[in-house]
Parts: structure tokens; C-alpha cells; sequence
């Protein structure tokens, strides 16, 4: 599981959720690293952190996540009658299934989570998806590798995120999003300037 900006993101979302209120400014200015970590690379660690948190803090997790689902409705136009609601909901009840499991301290869904699972689902939902059920099994796969690659926790169990009975497709697609993706999931954690894109894009329905 990559060290990354986004990671540094999503713990300062959950921190502000544990401590319900503003953290002092001291803290908000230092990130934690380990003995062996360059100065250097935690300054610049922090400082794409810091870029990142500032993309995102006028816009709400939820809003974000809804227009993640408006998206996959102009994508998959084959599916009559979708509602923008449910591939969310999809997600969140995922979440829960893993908080109620203990797989999980903390809720994955945050702002910063949410970019880079929209960032994996343009990528990876095709317009010619055209069952709910065949969107369902394509769309979790996304949370997966996301929680996979940039959540807090060592391992999330995939049983939580698998639809199919052939649990073989799920992996095909795992490793398929992976591989593909990989460059870019790299990217969205370094560079701010592609972080702020991708919000961009989903903020302004650019679907690309």
C-alpha cells in the first residue's frame, strides 16, 4: 500500500471525524514520518497534501460522491431508468458491511477517496455496461483497488465487494484495473496539478 498525499488526506479526514473539531494549527502544519524518511521528501509530502486538502475543502463528501453516480448515468445510457442515487448507495453499504465487520477503524469513504474512485471508474465503466447488475460488479471492483491502494487499513476482506458468483471476473478485473491504472493512480498522489483535474472533471461533468 503506496505512502501517499491522498493517504495523508484521507487520515486528516478521519482525524477531524474522531475529534469532531478543528485541529490547532500546529498540527494542520506537520505531518509525521519515520526516522528513516528524507526531510526533503516530508516536506514535499506534506506540501502535495496540503494542495490536495485545498482542491477539495469547499466541496462536501457527499455532493462528491453524488456526482460520481450522476456520472455513471450519462455513462451507462443502456441502463433505462437509473437513478443517480443508487450506485452510491452501493458504496456505502459496502462501507458499512466493513465497519460492521471490523475490517475497518474508519469509514473509507472521504472526499479525497471518493476523486480517486472517480478517477478509476471513468477508466474502467464502460457505456456498453447495460445491466444494473453488470454496473454493480464493475463499480465495486473500483472501491477495491482504491482501498486497496491508498486506504488506511492493511487488507480489506473482498467478499464485501464482490457480485458475481464467478469470483474469477472480480479478480480479472482487480488486476486488470491495476495494471492499467497504474501510472495514473501514481500521478493523482504526487501531482497536484492532476488531483485538482480530476475534481475539475467531476465538479464540471467533464467526462472524458
Amino acid at each position: 500500500m503506496a505512502s501517499s498525499s491522498v493517504q495523508h488526506l484521507i487520515h486528516g479526514e478521519e482525524e477531524k471525524k474522531t475529534q469532531g473539531r478543528k485541529r490547532p494549527r500546529s498540527q494542520q502544519t506537520h505531518v509525521p514520518a519515520s526516522p528513516e524518511e528524507p526531510a526533503a521528501k516530508r516536506r514535499k509530502i506534506f506540501t502535495v497534501a496540503l494542495t490536495h486538502r485545498m482542491s477539495i475543502r469547499n466541496v462536501f463528501c457527499p455532493r462528491l460522491l453524488c456526482l460520481v453516480g450522476e456520472f455513471l448515468c450519462r455513462r451507462c445510457r443502456l441502463i433505462k431508468g437509473l437513478s443517480p442515487n443508487v450506485p452510491p448507495l452501493w458504496v456505502h453499504k459496502v462501507d458499512m458491511a466493513l465497519t460492521v465487520a471490523r475490517a475497518q477503524q474508519e469509514s473509507f469513504i472521504c472526499s479525497g477517496a471518493v476523486v480517486f474512485l472517480y478517477m478509476l471508474c471513468r477508466d474502467t465503466v464502460s457505456a456498453e455496461v447495460a445491466s444494473v447488475e453488470e454496473l454493480c460488479a464493475v463499480l465495486l471492483t473500483c472501491p477495491y483497488v482504491s482501498c486497496s491502494y491508498i486506504g488506511p487499513e492493511v487488507g480489506y476482506p473482498a467478499r464485501h465487494f464482490i457480485r458475481e458468483v464467478n469470483r474469477q471476473a472480480f479478480w480479472k478485473r482487480t488486476l486488470n484495473i491495476t495494471t492499467r491504472m497504474s501510472q495514473k493512480m501514481l500521478q493523482i498522489n504526487i501531482s497536484p496539478s492532476v488531483f485538482t483535474q480530476v475534481i475539475s472533471d467531476l465538479k464540471n461533468r467533464t467526462d472524458h
